[in-house]
């Protein structure tokens, strides 16, 4: 009777969560579902919305009246995200960074996955952990600073009172700050080295060899002050060429040579610079020699104006060649004389 009793509730149980799955997909009247949007517009429920929407069959004439909110639902969802992206950034601004994210996050929980305010508060975190991060190290070397310039005290207070307990005991709590702080130190000198950010890892091995002196970070320092040069030519040298690149380009070709001779003064072993700065006097030349002859062409011509201003273009080229600067003066007193013949006639 009992197994019998279980059984029959089972069924009815079943019967019945069987017609309310199946109540679950029937789909709301117009006038419910519109009741719905225009609550869930309020909240600015958009998933909600749009799960709704996509249930509903577009061909149903019923639903015309609801289909036809689209348009309005999706510029005023527009709105919400731009909305609270300008108030995310704005309390970011006023360094309100968690009330911003959870800006964000409210925002997330009504329109999920949205691609512009999921990467704006990826952006707002990784930018707040990097202000962390700063921080920290702001802190921890103002700290080692700090312990650097009680180190005299201590070792005169070690001298002065050698056998005092309560002045071991302190002596003893600077020392281990003092190691607690440099070994910090050192793994920041060693992530700012793999991050190649070689002048922060420079301060941290310089303050932790001050702190608890070692021949290794001696070593280490020596090797990113060799880095840092290294560095530092790299960019001149980049610099320069760039320069170089858009002097030929304008045809201002001593300027330039002038650029490729400054960058061998910091690296003469550059080879692609020695390669480059033999070229640009090969084509010096060449173009130096070309206007010379033509120059001379139409000097023989009789035509003393133009060969001058072409010997005059060679010279640009080649300031400091004697043959084109005799050229030039020989040109400009021939150039005189016919001009005070002509004014005379």
């Amino acid at each position: 009777m009992n197994i019998l009793f279980k059984l029959t509730r089972y069924f009815f149980i079943g019967l019945l969560s069987l017609s309310v799955f199946a109540c679950s997909f029937i789909p709301p009247t117009p006038d419910n579902l519109n009741q719905n949007i225009t609550f869930w517009l309020s909240q600015n429920e958009f998933d909600k919305i749009d799960k709704t929407l996509h249930r509903i069959d577009n061909k149903e004439a019923k639903y015309e009246k609801t289909l036809s909110q689209k348009a309005n639902i999706n510029k005023q969802k527009q709105n919400f995200i731009n909305s609270t992206s300008k108030q995310a950034q704005q309390l970011k601004q006023n360094n309100n960074w968690q009330q911003a994210l959870e800006t964000y996050d409210n925002a997330l929980q009504k329109i999920k996955n949205q691609p512009r305010l999921t990467k704006e508060r990826a952006d707002l975190i990784f930018e707040r952990d990097e202000q962390i991060d700063v921080l920290k190290k702001s802190m921890m070397m103002q700290r080692a600073n700090a312990l650097i310039s009680y180190k005299k005290v201590y070792d005169k207070l070690f001298k002065l009172i050698p056998e005092d307990d309560g002045a071991q005991q302190h002596i003893q709590r600077y020392n281990n700050n003092r190691i607690e702080v440099a070994n910090q130190l050192n793994l920041c000198g060693e992530q700012a080295r793999k991050n190649k950010q070689y002048l922060l890892a420079n301060d941290c091995y310089a303050l932790s060899n001050k702190l608890v002196p070692s021949k290794q970070k001696k070593s280490w320092i020596s090797a990113i002050n060799k880095q840092l040069i290294n560095e530092s030519h790299k960019k001149s040298s980049d610099e320069l060429l760039a320069a170089y690149h858009a002097a030929y380009k304008k045809q201002q070709y001593q300027l330039a040579k002038k650029q490729l001779n400054t960058l061998l003064a910091i690296n003469p072993s550059h080879e692609k610079t020695k390669t480059l700065l033999n070229s640009l006097n090969k084509k010096i030349n060449e173009m130096t020699l070309e206007k010379i002859k033509l120059g001379k062409a139409l000097y023989n011509s009789k035509k003393i104006n133009a060969a001058l201003e072409t010997w005059q273009q060679a010279l640009l080229l080649d300031p400091e060649n004697t043959e084109i600067i005799q050229l030039i003066n020989r040109a400009k007193k021939v150039s005189k004389k016919i001009q005070h013949l002509e004014e005379n006639q």
